[in-house]
């Protein structure tokens, strides 16, 4: 069950790097993936192939620490953008730290596309503690488990203080995003981590550390018997229009480590007081969410397909979602029955590596471009033809400007490239290498 009411509040907590305390740790699989050029649409591997007119890929292996995206960089994108991540040298500046450990989210040109998150959530019935999300609880740290210096990846944490959670939470940009494919390589990092946080500048409420005294500084490991982050938090990976229109990934840190819940919403009839019939499933992975893995979405036509390293794992077609959505990534905690409650001063961290999306917008389906891929595809899978030009793509006289700078005239050149019903060079983004 989800519950994700907006409203306003602010806290500044504080950064961390997280290193590995196993001697004998693996370093995570490094999958390189190309950006693609030269398709009209994507398709993905499964029982269906889909017909994605768009296509992103945010990789957060290797992001320079030292580079601050410009503040204007981080302004809302129009609905008509498709230069999300576009960015020159001129978008960023270099902070005063030459060799940082770690770089707030918010303060990348990532924050462009998706929205870190500072709303808060009073405490009620069913979920008693206060949640604040807070921008800097989204972070990017050193990969210490790879003998690349560069390598890095992105940290979700939620840490409870004695009278309130504090939350993680980024949001797509984007409201309109009908249908999806969404891959998301993530990993819990054990307890048995070291994690080395400076001291907080700043909590919330501010001004009264009497009633919210901030708790030690977790710079030491903390060993459990199978390495689980501590329990009562709750990762979320979903599309969200309302409370009843969403499609879920939910990992609940007291469960066992191979275990996840998928759900299409509303899941849960409370009038009659149980669940819905067909809405939703426990699964037990092939391997536990301690361990790097993808986990992937499928919000199709008719159907919500769940996969694991692309291994499929549950399927449902009950609930699909019908409106146009947003992507949501968050890791929380209220102290409710869903959640349960974390020990005072713990911490919950959730390393992701990189997130994937095939997506259709609700705007392709005014201008035609959307329907069944057996209607609008070529029927020469991965096949692409260099001199076939489809306007996307300036010629040698006339490419445009690099990062903002050019961003109006990319704009320009998408609105008039040709319109066309179908796609005559689709790509399988499971192709990519």
């Amino acid at each position: 069950m989800k519950i994700h009411i907006l409203a306003l509040g602010a806290a500044v907590i504080h950064l961390g790097t997280v290193t590995s305390a196993l001697p004998d740790a693996q370093p995570p699989s490094h999958y390189p993936k190309n950006r693609p050029h030269g398709c009209d649409c994507y398709t993905v591997s499964g029982p269906d192939p889909g017909y994605f007119q768009h296509y992103k890929f945010w990789d957060f292996r290797a992001v320079d620490l030292r580079r601050h995206a410009h503040p204007n960089m981080s302004g809302p994108v129009q609905d008509n953008d498709e230069d999300w991540d576009n960015v020159a040298p001129g978008d960023h500046h270099y902070g005063t730290d030459p060799n940082p450990n770690s770089l707030v989210f918010y303060k990348t040109a990532f924050e462009r596309d998706w929205s870190s998150q500072n709303w808060k959530r009073d405490g009620s019935f069913i979920s008693p503690v206060v949640m604040v999300n807070s921008k800097s609880n989204v972070f990017f740290t050193r990969d210490h488990e790879r003998q690349d210096p560069h390598a890095t990846y992105l940290v979700m944490r939620t840490t409870r203080f004695s009278n309130y959670t504090s939350a993680a939470e980024i949001e797509t940009r984007l409201r309109d995003i009908y249908r999806c494919s969404l891959r998301v390589r993530l990993r819990f990092l054990p307890t048995n981590f070291i994690v080395s946080e400076p001291a907080q500048s700043q909590e919330w409420p501010p001004n009264n550390p009497k009633r919210h005294p901030r708790p030690p500084p977790n710079d030491h490991p903390i060993t459990v018997p199978d390495g689980k982050p501590s329990p009562g938090a709750c990762a979320g990976i979903f599309t969200y229009h309302d409370l009843t229109t969403e499609s879920d990934i939910e990992i609940l840190t007291r469960d066992p480590s191979h275990r996840v819940h998928y759900a299409n919403q509303p899941d849960y009839d409370f009038a009659a007081d149980e669940e819905i019939p067909g809405a939703s499933t426990i699964a037990d992975l092939p391997v536990p969410w301690t361990n790097w893995s993808t986990h992937r979405l499928d919000w199709q036509a008719d159907m919500s397909r769940w996969f694991v390293d692309g291994q499929i794992q549950d399927a449902r077609s009950y609930g699909v979602p019908e409106l146009q959505s947003m992507i949501v990534l968050n890791l929380w905690s209220d102290g409710g029955l869903w959640t349960g409650d974390m020990g005072i001063g713990d911490s919950v961290y959730l390393g992701v590596e990189y997130i994937e999306l095939a997506y259709n917008r609700s705007s392709d389906v005014s201008r035609g471009l959307y329907g069944p891929f057996s209607e609008n595809h070529g029927g020469h899978q991965n096949v692409l033809s260099a001199d076939d030009d489809d306007g996307l793509e300036a010629d040698g006289k006339g490419m445009c400007k690099p990062g903002r700078q050019g961003r109006e005239c990319r704009r320009k050149k998408w609105k008039k490239r040709p319109r066309r019903g179908f796609c005559r060079r689709p790509c399988n983004i499971d192709e990519f290498s």
